[in-house]
């Protein structure tokens, strides 16, 4: 397969577009800091960590990590984009060009799978039957960075220089990889997980079942997106709500790991209280519980902040990335640190069915996945 070269503004980004270009018994390892001297993976993934950065300290990071990303001139090189455009995407875009100086760049963020498309070169989230415009404005952004877009649709001759594409379905993005595919000099990919599936085609994908993934597992969830909210509230008492990282959490989550084999825990915060408060609180409490217990075998975390603050507080070197139970839902191991070898499944706060925690679940509890 060919190597890539995927940087994402949050680590769950980076895992959930890197795991389209795994294929089936293959791994790729996923940094949140440059790759430590002498490694040269075939293919890497990065988190710059910029998804809450401005814009002119994204485009800084995004420039010097390029500029060292190993050279390889067959390589794919991929910036992946939030589908809902959050962060600081024209600057990172901007960053990227500044660094490799690609022939062409093609930007397409739309993940039809997950219900965002891009239309007129606006994203829109699909909800309810409407079309719900969402995240910024990609044409005015880059044009306040200096570059100029070119609003294209599948179909469409691709052009050199920076073109924003329309697309509205899985065939629409097929369509748009397969035409730039063919293109001569080095080609910048833009995109959220959906081109990465375009672009990786059916060999990419190694698919886990719930079954398959070790015992004892524990959930920690930092988002507070509606739609993780939505699916902790299917799983019924496996779900605890924990007022600090001190002993007595600790023992609480050890007991009913132990009992039940599996326990998803959120922490209890003040109504109202800031984001980035609200983050390092949440950082914070779940490392201070973490150094408290056993390794569990499969880790479960919602949400790249809090994701990225366990690596690190854990001590860990990389995630190697193998595998996803659905898309935007990859599985991975930890290497390095107290955990090295646990199991790991990541998502989005925004992403999943309804149904995904309770169905990760209920193997330990006996019931059918």
């Amino acid at each position: 397969m060919t190597a890539v070269r995927l940087i994402a503004d949050d680590l769950t980004g980076a895992l959930d577009a890197a795991i389209s270009f795994v294929a089936p018994g293959q791994h790729i390892p996923v940094y949140w800091h440059r790759p430590p001297a002498g490694a040269a993976p075939a293919s890497l993934a990065l988190d710059s960590g910029t998804r809450e950065a401005d814009g002119a300290s994204a485009r800084r990071a995004l420039t010097g990590l390029v500029r060292d990303l190993p050279r390889d001139r067959n390589a794919l090189f991929y910036a992946k984009l939030d589908s809902l455009l959050r962060g600081q995407a024209a600057a990172e875009i901007a960053g990227w060009m500044e660094a490799l100086a690609p022939t062409r760049c093609i930007i397409a963020p739309a993940f039809p799978h997950h219900g965002r498309i891009t239309s007129g070169g606006i994203q829109h989230l699909c909800r309810d039957g409407a079309r719900h415009p969402v995240g910024a404005d990609l044409t005015a952004g880059l044009a306040a960075e200096g570059h100029a877009v070119r609003l294209c649709r599948p179909g469409d001759p691709v052009p050199d220089g920076i073109s924003l594409w329309d697309a509205e379905t899985d065939a629409d993005l097929a369509a748009i990889a397969a035409a730039a595919r063919t293109c001569p000099g080095t080609t910048l990919w833009c995109g959220s997980g959906g081109l990465a599936v375009a672009l990786a085609g059916v060999s990419g994908r190694a698919e886990v079942a719930p079954a398959q993934l070790p015992r004892p597992l524990l959930g920690l969830f930092g988002t507070d997106h509606s739609v993780t909210r939505t699916q902790l509230s299917a799983c019924g008492d496996a779900v605890l709500a924990l007022t600090d990282g001190g002993p007595a959490s600790a023992r609480t989550l050890a007991d009913h790991m132990t009992a039940r084999g599996v326990v998803l825990a959120t922490l209890s915060l003040p109504d109202g209280t800031p984001r980035e408060t609200a983050a390092a609180r949440i950082a914070e409490e779940f490392a201070r519980v973490l150094e408290q217990m056993t390794p569990p075998a499969t880790l479960v975390v919602s949400g790249g902040e809090t994701l990225r603050g366990l690596c690190l507080a854990l001590g860990a070197e990389r995630l190697d990335l193998y595998g996803q139970i659905e898309a935007g839902v990859p599985c991975s191991i930890l290497r390095g640190g107290r955990f090295d070898g646990v199991h790991v499944v990541s998502k989005s706060g925004a992403f999943g069915a309804p149904s995904l925690l309770r169905r990760l679940i209920s193997t330990c509890e006996g019931e059918e996945a």
